[in-house]
């Protein structure tokens, strides 16, 4: 991706990553992790223990998004963080750029040239944000960070916990910071468990939103996206081709 050529953004556009960007969640960037964290054996009994926890993990996200996260993370405890940043780089080139909605990268590459600072805010883990980042040429990302203790994951998530009210308020202090108006900015989410997130800014868009988030969008009159998986399958076999 192309980046802003202008002396600065007059504004800033915040991007939700999983449903939003990308047609994959969080469930399954950690499934791909436990299955390629060890050997033959060691998969097998990080994907069994994943499954056991699938029922807990159901609860948690029905109810509250940050404990989604907190319980998602602590799968993986004991995996080093330059095994995690490996893993990052290979999810993001073999599975994530191959997700990646082709009317989003319109959408991105649409906003940046209107003066619109991109900006991903995502309960995803950071070095699988980083990654994607670096290859859409985005400078700046909120996402959710392990502790480590002696390059070892602890499996607790450092705060701030990016869901509900905190990428609300991540965003109100970023743009606090770069002196920006949040009237002026950009949201793109598509879950309601955003719309903290999306009621912070002054234009907010449902993209590809779930039932609730629908409802509610509807209702305010805002905008609504949908995009096509199958375009943006097609789009990174293309790419492959050219490569």
């Amino acid at each position: 991706m192309s980046v802003h050529n202008g002396n600065a953004f007059r504004a800033a556009a915040f991007y939700d990553l999983d449903g939003t960007l990308v047609d994959v969640n969080l469930l399954h960037v950690t499934a791909y992790m436990l299955a390629n964290v060890a050997q033959w054996k060691g998969r097998f009994g990080n994907l069994a223990a994943l499954a056991l926890s699938l029922p807990r993990l159901y609860a948690a996200e029905r109810h509250d998004r940050r404990l989604l996260n907190v319980a998602m993370f602590a799968i993986f405890k004991g995996i080093s963080r330059d095994r995690l940043l490996v893993l990052g780089e290979e999810y993001c080139e073999r599975v994530l750029m191959h997700h990646f909605y082709s009317q989003a990268v319109d959408l991105l590459e649409g906003n940046r040239a209107a003066g619109l600072e991109p900006v991903l805010v995502t309960g995803s883990p950071d070095f699988v944000v980083a990654a994607l980042a670096r290859r859409l040429g985005v400078q700046t990302f909120a996402a959710n960070r392990l502790a480590f203790r002696s390059n070892i994951a602890s499996g607790r998530l450092r705060e701030p916990i990016i869901a509900g009210e905190e990428k609300a308020r991540w965003c109100e202090e970023y743009a606090a910071r770069k002196g920006l108006r949040l009237r002026d900015c950009w949201g793109y989410a598509d879950s309601y468990y955003d719309l903290p997130f999306l009621t912070a800014l002054g234009h907010p868009v449902a993209v590809n939103p779930d039932r609730r988030l629908l409802a509610t969008a509807r209702d305010r009159q805002w905008p609504i996206l949908r995009f096509d998986p199958v375009r943006a399958a097609a789009i990174a076999r293309a790419n492959d081709g050219e490569s």
